[in-house]
């Protein structure tokens, strides 16, 4: 660890220069093929290789190099790259460079994703709405529909097609503020999965044991759940309350998933039938739901001590 915080020797040029190709090649990926568009949330992954392997200025050049790649093509789209996936990836990385440990990291790593999307939404809400919603909009569009109905599909399907949309895309205009925080949180939860998969098979002395197994909300979080659900009685706090209600239910899901995986690990199985048993969990068409649920629940029960093995008395 301390060698990357020295800086004297010089950095590789090549290594450098594949974080920088890799990770705009990641992200820019979307703009010739746009079905390619989920890359773009690990974009940041070979900057945070980068910085653990190198320094803080090697890192961020790679990042400075990735971004005037991409604005060869899309300057708008370097500067979304640059503020949006660089720079937390950067936080993410010097965190963990600095020993703060990978949950520590992902935090403060959210944390600029939640500010930066924060005064997105204060300055620019109609064009983010118009851009999350735009999607939709192609969805239900009439040539949309019309090789819907060319490709054999019967009618009544695209008719209900049409309806589920028509919902779908009228929830959205309401929830669009926390579906936009949940994105951005998500992106940073794939770096730092993606992370500790790396570090666990290439160097495991950055990690710190089970550090996301024990991840638990405090008390208040479950207070703020239940004053939000209380508010959407009230019509003029409606939207809040909806948008409230998912952020939070997204993070119980978080403390949830974190329950499976403290007992999946403590399986007497092989990992894969262990990955298995996970994927089982998490594909489960009610997971966010159960996710959501055992979270909440666990503030109070804290289903975690019953896989503790009994303590040896005297």
């Amino acid at each position: 660890m301390a060698a990357s915080e020295t800086g004297a020797r010089t950095e590789p040029a090549g290594r450098l220069l594949f974080a920088a190709g890799f990770s705009a090649l990641l992200f820019g990926a979307q703009l010739v093929v746009p079905l390619l568009f989920p890359l773009c949330a690990i974009a940041p992954f070979p900057l945070i290789v980068q910085r653990l392997r190198g320094t803080a200025a090697s890192a961020a050049v790679a990042a400075l190099a990735a971004t005037a790649l991409l604005a060869l093509t899309s300057p708008a789209r370097a500067i979304q790259y640059l503020l949006m996936f660089a720079l937390p990836g950067l936080v993410l990385g010097e965190a963990m460079a600095r020993g703060r440990g990978l949950r520590r990291a992902t935090g403060w790593a959210v944390l600029v994703v939640g500010l930066q999307i924060g005064l997105l939404l204060l300055f620019a809400h109609e064009a983010v709405a118009k851009i999350l919603l735009s999607g939709f909009d192609d969805m239900k569009s009439a040539q949309w529909v019309e090789g819907l109905r060319n490709a054999g599909v019967p009618p009544a399907s695209v008719d209900a097609w049409v309806e589920q949309v028509d919902q779908t895309y009228q929830i959205m205009k309401v929830l669009y503020p926390s579906v936009f925080l949940i994105l951005g949180a998500g992106m940073v939860l794939a770096n730092a999965w993606l992370l500790r998969t790396y570090l666990a098979r290439r160097d495991p002395g950055w990690l710190e044991g089970g550090e996301f197994e024990g991840l638990r909300w405090p008390l208040g979080l479950a207070v703020a759940f239940v004053a939000a659900g209380a508010s959407v009685t009230s019509p003029p706090l409606q939207p809040a309350a909806y948008n409230a209600l998912l952020v939070l239910a997204f993070l119980f899901a978080l403390q949830g998933l974190a329950v499976v995986v403290y007992y999946v690990h403590r399986l007497a199985a092989p990992p894969f039938l262990r990955l298995v048993v996970l994927a089982l969990v998490i594909l489960n068409p009610w997971a966010s739901q159960i996710l959501a649920l055992a979270g909440l629940f666990d503030i109070f029960i804290d289903f975690r001590k019953w896989a503790d093995p009994p303590a040896e008395e005297g």
